[in-house]
């Protein structure tokens, strides 16, 4: 199921918690619709509003503790590639054909893939 279709049926669902809410707002008795049930009601859609806020935090979270790892993987294997690079140097002219196989292999991947 794709997220606009998701979107779509909270909304609905939302829409339609709406209407029922006020069809039934002329269906209960008084005694329901007093300060004291109000107030219930707003500390009750305050408590889900926290924990909603809550849970949207640990996923952003854990969502940016992912990217973080990624990035520090890529950055470790670049240096790792770059140490390679040097020391394949440091063996001097017998390593000039690595070198060159090394520096072809990572050229053909920094080009766009078009397809």
């Amino acid at each position: 199921m794709s997220a606009t279709t998701t979107s779509l049926i909270i909304c609905a669902l939302l829409i339609g918690g709406a209407l029922s809410g006020v069809l039934l707002r002329r269906l209960l008795p008084d005694s329901h619709l007093d300060t004291h049930a109000k107030d219930i009601v707003r500390l009750g859609c305050a408590l889900i509003a926290t924990i909603t806020g809550l849970v949207l935090g640990l996923l952003i979270n854990s969502g940016k503790n992912s990217f973080d790892a990624q990035r520090d993987d890529i950055r470790l294997l670049t240096a790792k590639i770059e140490m390679l690079d040097y020391l394949l140097d440091e063996y001097g002219p017998q390593a000039r054909p690595a070198r060159a196989e090394l520096r072809k292999v990572f050229a053909r991947h920094d080009r766009p893939h078009l397809g």
